[in-house]
């Protein structure tokens, strides 16, 4: 699938190189006054580059979102903070100052400004208002109300105190962003040729302009109906995804990241940090569902494995003397040294012709060979998503049509897309997965949801969004430790604003805080998830 992909990636990364020599980024970062003057084609693939290799800052979305979801446990960050809802300032100040507003909003601002009115440039012009949406639809989807309209404008405007907007406003803007770039797309301006997702195929732009906003539509189901249902409407209608060919992702090099950044991807690096062993592991809530489900691809999301050299693969033995794939996985919100993953106790099994005493904590499933490549695809939207989205629509009564074959694409479209990891998927896996599980009268919300948390558990954001819009799946906060727990024993809604505001911007914060009633609290729920 659109191998075609590897060599722009390959060139953009060459000049991305080139251009960090010479350009002081952290600079150009802090200076509000300062526009990067970058090569248009150049910063679009910075900004699509940036979102899915910034390793410490990929990190943050697991500590929280990935703690809330119950998919990932036992890496310290994530079970002391998320899994117990612990709050640190400085974690939730990370996302507004350290990733989005100082590099990617700066920078998708400042092209989207640049390459305004300038026909050489309109193809680019239309991807940088869609990126724009893209990155403030996870921003917003954090916090609630934030700075858009005004945000990053500095150098154009002198505007250094942007006002914070009002969520409804700001969903408003993607609708409108969203059309409009994916009308201004066309194969009669220059090609964009420093496109990671779609090497500069307007077509493709469009398709993805239009599931973007089909995923941005399905937020409002308890809001705004009506909106979900005539955005939703106008989107599909617009052309969304139709199949994995359609797929939004970046193809990383495989390169092990030593500085916070590199060609490699982000969250490959995340869970695998020293080549031969991870602190992660898999959930039995996670891994559980799978197997009751019949899902193929359990193993290509996780593994048991020894800490040497090869990480050798043990799954199979464990499987074998344990029956089941639920049974060699650590519950949410866990730690090694909990009793309720000590007291499993260890296991000696025969490895290459040696029996070997396997720990307790080695027998649990990590992150995969698949997923801890750092040469591994960052998808941003699948078609497998937009085929879900479709089916829920249908069934939400927004849409004509059958819902059980876009769910069954849905499924199918799942399995097949771990091609994309190189991935050499059974050719029977996906049809046999889908005949297993026909939406059934009364359950299809609760089975979409589900589907959905399972197929975006690399995306830690989407999965909490997806979550609090439609309460599926049904997610248990533990709380295991109450004497430490902030969060009353509850999963979070929101991520506080970062206590700089407060004296940066008093005003516009206190605003936004006194539209969540009165309190900057995790637990307050923002505009869409009333």
């Amino acid at each position: 699938m659109k191998i075609f992909k590897y060599i722009p990636y390959l060139l953009s990364l060459a000049m991305t190189v080139l251009m960090v020599q010479c350009v002081d980024f952290d600079e150009l970062n802090r200076n509000p006054t300062q526009s990067t003057g970058m090569n248009p084609n150049l910063q679009l693939s910075s900004v699509q580059l940036w979102q899915s290799n910034q390793t410490d800052n990929l990190h943050r979305f697991f500590i929280y979102p990935g703690g809330f979801m119950n998919q990932w446990t036992n890496d310290w960050a994530v079970v002391s903070y998320g899994g117990k809802g612990v709050t640190s300032d400085a974690y939730f100040a990370m996302y507004w100052e350290e990733f989005y507003y100082p590099k990617i909003i700066k920078n998708v601002v400042d092209l989207v400004e640049r390459t305004k009115d300038v026909p050489e440039y309109t193809n680019i012009h239309a991807m940088a208002r869609i990126l724009k949406v893209e990155n403030f639809l996870h921003l917003t989807d954090l916090y609630g109300d934030i700075p858009y309209f005004e945000a990053g404008e500095a150098y154009y405007t002198g505007v250094l105190k942007p006002k914070y907007d009002k969520q409804e406003d700001i969903y408003t803007d993607f609708f409108k962003e969203l059309k409009e770039a994916e009308v201004a797309l066309s194969a009669d301006f220059p090609k964009a040729t420093g496109d990671l997702y779609y090497n500069g195929d307007p077509v493709q732009w469009k398709k993805f302009a239009n599931s973007l906003r089909l995923r941005v539509a399905m937020r409002l189901i308890k809001v705004d109906p009506e909106r979900a249902k005539t955005e939703a409407q106008s989107a599909i209608n617009a052309g969304v995804f139709t199949s994995n060919n359609d797929i939004c992702y970046v193809k990383h090099e495989n390169v092990k990241e030593s500085v916070g950044e590199s060609a490699g991807n982000g969250i490959a690096n995340i869970l695998l940090k020293d080549n031969k062993s991870s602190t992660f592991r898999l959930t039995t809530e996670l891994i559980g569902t799978m197997e009751d489900l019949g899902d193929p691809r359990i193993l290509y999301y996780g593994s048991s494995y020894l800490e040497d050299n090869v990480r050798t693969d043990i799954t199979p033995q464990l499987y074998a003397y344990y029956g089941s794939y639920k049974a060699i996985t650590m519950g949410a919100q866990l730690f090694s040294y909990d009793s309720q993953v000590t007291n499993s106790g260890a296991v000696a099994i025969e490895v290459n012709g040696e029996l070997v005493d396997v720990s307790a904590l080695l027998k649990f499933m990590q992150p995969s060979k698949v997923i801890t490549n750092y040469g591994s695809p960052s998808i941003h939207l699948s078609y497998a998503e937009v085929e879900f989205l479709q089916a829920e629509a249908i069934v939400r009564g927004y849409l004509p049509g059958n819902a059980q074959e876009h769910f069954k694409k849905g499924l199918e479209a799942a399995v097949n897309q771990w091609s994309l990891f190189d991935v050499k998927v059974p050719v029977d896996a996906a049809t046999d997965f889908s005949a297993k599980n026909p939406l059934q009268a009364g359950k299809e919300l609760e089975q979409i949801g589900t589907q959905l948390w399972i197929l975006n558990f690399l995306d830690p954001v989407e999965t909490w969004s997806n979550w609090r819009r439609t309460g599926f799946p049904v997610i248990e906060f533990y709380n295991y430790d109450p004497t430490v727990n902030q969060s009353a024993g509850q999963t979070p809604r929101r991520i506080p604003y970062p206590l700089s505001e407060q004296k940066n911007n008093k005003e516009e914060w206190e605003q936004a805080v006194q539209r969540l009633g009165g309190s900057d609290s995790w637990l307050a729920r923002m505009w869409w998830d009333k």
